[in-house]
């Protein structure tokens, strides 16, 4: 009778830790993601005291609006602006970039990100085979992945997260770790971008999406073991021995916010081109004799 009793005290005491968990539909979020690139002596061009016209770093500021049917995200940094709109309902990207005093517009649905992916895939492939590696097309699997909880706490944007260890390691036997600070209280609905709020390109579908990582890979596009977090990823810090590093912040969160739905119309005047011909220009970007 006692061991029952207990059996369902523990049960209880379970349920109502999961139920303190809110699922939140609609949100604003603001961000802040800042990049070192690694240190390239051949930056350093003779007789050129600002490296060549080559960036050490990048800065961005991020907002992601996110509700049930649309989700937009807003990145801003000194080289341009890059935004780009899901609409979830009929399963259609546009992104929006504006660099140099003009704006360019690009759209996409699925079949077309799939098969934007493949030909990427491929010439990544081709690109590989001539200079003696293998082709991974059929072949790639996503890294192990490994949470690791901590006990430091932090406050970020007025919520106290806790820290965790992510630890992947690729099929090749590289191992590396990601830090991140998560709020236990809440967690984005399915569709919410999966990178963290949308660091340098929207974090999920879109012209990034489609040629920034991908799933499972450690790129902008996203972060392999995020969507593992038991909890809304506020931050995480990354680095590499070559010198790389990349930090996410959380600045603001407005949750179950009130959307209007002209927040994520295309903006009159901008003439949208399919998405594939941003790819086949900066695949012949990558050409010799381009």
């Amino acid at each position: 009778m006692k061991k029952s009793a207990l059996t369902g005290l523990f049960f209880l005491i379970a349920l109502c830790i999961t139920a303190q968990q809110k699922t939140i539909e609609s949100a604003v979020v603001k961000s802040k993601t800042e990049i070192t690139f690694p240190e390239n002596p051949n930056r350093q061009q003779e007789g050129d005291g600002d490296g060549g016209g080559f960036p050490t770093g990048m800065e961005s500021k991020n907002t992601v609006f996110f509700s049930k049917n649309f989700i937009k995200t807003f990145s801003e940094t000194d080289f341009g602006n890059n935004t780009v709109i899901i609409d979830r309902l009929n399963k259609k990207t546009t992104t929006i970039i504006e660099a140099m005093g003009r704006k360019t517009g690009y759209y996409s649905n699925e079949a077309d990100e799939a098969e934007m992916r493949k030909r990427m895939q491929e010439r990544m492939d081709s690109l590989r085979e001539a200079r003696g590696g293998q082709n991974t097309q059929n072949n790639f699997t996503a890294p192990e992945v490994e949470i690791v909880k901590a006990e430091e706490t932090k406050k970020i944007a007025g919520y106290t997260c806790k820290k965790a260890i992510v630890k992947t390691k690729t099929r090749q036997g590289e191992e590396n770790e990601l830090t991140v600070w998560y709020a236990p209280e809440f967690k984005m609905a399915e569709g919410y971008p999966a990178s963290g709020n949308a660091g340098f390109g929207g974090g999920g579908r879109g012209f990034s999406g489609s040629f920034g990582g991908g799933r499972g890979r450690i790129g902008f596009g996203g972060f392999a073991g995020l969507d593992k977090i038991e909890g809304f990823v506020m931050g995480y810090e990354m680095s590499r021995p070559n010198g790389f590093k990349m930090n996410m912040e959380v600045t603001k969160v407005e949750l179950d916010a009130v959307i209007p739905d002209k927040t994520f119309e295309v903006p009159k005047g901008i003439e949208l081109k399919p998405a594939s011909e941003m790819q086949n220009m900066f695949m012949r970007q990558g050409r010799p004799g381009q």
